[in-house]
């Protein structure tokens, strides 16, 4: 599992958003309040932001505990995005703890990132799941962790919009929904639990879905600020202004900073799922 942390709004310095909270990310690799399994985010993290100049986004990533890396506060004193992602890692069973499986994973315009798990994955569902995702894609699907297909099956389905940025938070959300849909529809016929907090953004919009299935779902918080969405696993600090996520719901921000909470329709039931 993983904590998550997604951030738009007016331009800030990255070490506003991930270090200098009362109950920050940084805190959060340590000392998690509300993981649902594990207890523990020492296997990496990373962090991708989106400059003034430019319409791909920067990433930073670590296969090692966050806490330790003596570069991150002098780097994020310096850089400074209106539209961050930045997450924590406890590698999933079976999963490397290894670079190229770091979220936030990044392809031309677009970050995303994967807070769960489906289980037997590698064994019962990267296969037919592959079989979806055009070559092009496959090809830069780099690591071996169920996070990244999961992004590729996103990917897919931006492929029929040419992949560019600016398309909308409709789009965005249309994409994750494919995804979560393809990975419900195998995992019900096994009754495989799956976890599939995901988020996805273009640096224009952002989109977070709050699901599982088999199992409770990991947390998700929103904040609506002035100036200013906040959408983390688990508050950043004491305010009153967080609100949980219900489960089976979207996140949606739009390019105005218009934020919505939606609920997913159609779901295979969870009383099922055993």
């Amino acid at each position: 599992m993983s904590r998550l942390l997604g951030y738009m709004g007016q331009s800030i310095l990255l070490s506003s958003a991930i270090i200098e909270h009362p109950h920050s990310l940084v805190e959060q690799s340590y000392a998690p309040r509300e993981m649902v399994t594990g207890t523990i985010n020492a296997d990496g993290f990373g962090f991708g932001w989106y400059s003034e100049e430019g319409k791909f986004p920067g990433t930073y990533h670590r296969s090692t505990p966050i806490w330790s890396d003596p570069d991150l506060p002098r780097f994020g004193r310096v850089v400074r995005s209106r539209c961050i992602f930045a997450a924590v890692r406890n590698a999933t069973p079976g999963f490397a703890v290894d670079l190229q499986n770091v979220p936030p994973f990044v392809h031309q315009h677009f970050l995303f990132m994967h807070n769960g798990a489906v289980e037997g994955f590698s064994r019962r569902f990267r296969r037919p799941l592959l079989e979806h995702i055009p070559e092009e894609i496959q090809a830069a699907t780099l690591g071996s962790a169920d996070s990244e297909v999961l992004f590729a099956l996103t990917l897919t389905h931006l492929l029929g919009s040419g992949l560019r940025p600016g398309l909308g938070v409709e789009s965005l959300q249309a994409a994750l929904d494919y995804t979560l849909r393809a990975v419900l529809d195998l995992a019900f016929v096994e009754k495989a639990r799956a976890s599939l907090n995901m988020g996805l953004t273009d640096g224009h919009s952002m989109v977070f879905v709050r699901l599982a299935r088999g199992i409770d779902a990991n947390s998700l918080y929103v904040r609506q600020e002035s100036d200013a969405v906040w959408v983390a696993s688990e508050p950043l600090d004491t305010s009153e202004s967080w609100r949980e996520v219900p489960r089976d719901n979207w996140v949606t921000v739009d390019g105005s900073g218009r934020t919505a909470l939606e609920h997913i329709n159609d779901l295979p039931p969870k009383k099922e799922w055993s």
